[in-house]
């Protein structure tokens, strides 16, 4: 997982996916993510799928997934391990920085992906608002692609 110090702000959204959240200033110092800046090097405008994306084009496998999206100023990662998903968003030139992250079941469905889509709205609207800036409308994230099916035995 991507877990760096250098974190401006962290925003917490409810896993479970109440509309509730909490947006807390976190000290780059104590911070537990970074904004995965090593995304903007990816194709604009579309999400793109891989074990790591910060490693390479290794595809997803049934426990680990990456999913990645940049605009120019924008960049969202959203990270399947086991249970969970770890969707991290930042803008270039702003450092604060959203975090959320959502657990999932062990066989995860269409509940489970719509969660996790919505998650990764809410965490652009808070780090967008955070930022005083607009969030811009990005492709929607098709959360099923993270959770690759187990190959046939």
């Amino acid at each position: 997982m991507r877990i760096r110090r250098t974190l401006a702000l962290a925003l917490f959204g409810a896993a479970t996916g109440a509309a509730a959240q909490q947006i807390v200033s976190v000290p780059q110092s104590e911070a537990p993510v970074a904004r995965p800046d090593d995304l903007f090097g990816l194709p604009p405008g579309q999400w793109h799928f891989a074990k790591r994306l910060w490693q390479g084009q290794e595809p997803c496998t049934p426990t680990e997934c990456e999913g990645g999206y940049t605009s120019v100023d924008l960049v969202v990662s959203a990270e399947h391990s086991g249970r969970h998903v770890l969707i991290i968003a930042g803008f270039r030139g702003c450092e604060a920085v959203g975090h959320s992250e959502v657990e999932v079941s062990e066989k995860p469905g269409k509940p489970s992906f719509g969660r996790v889509r919505k998650q990764v709205d809410r965490v652009i609207q808070g780090v967008a608002k955070t930022c005083n800036l607009t969030a811009p409308t990005i492709a929607s994230l098709d959360a099923q692609q993270l959770f690759p099916p187990k190959p046939a035995a």
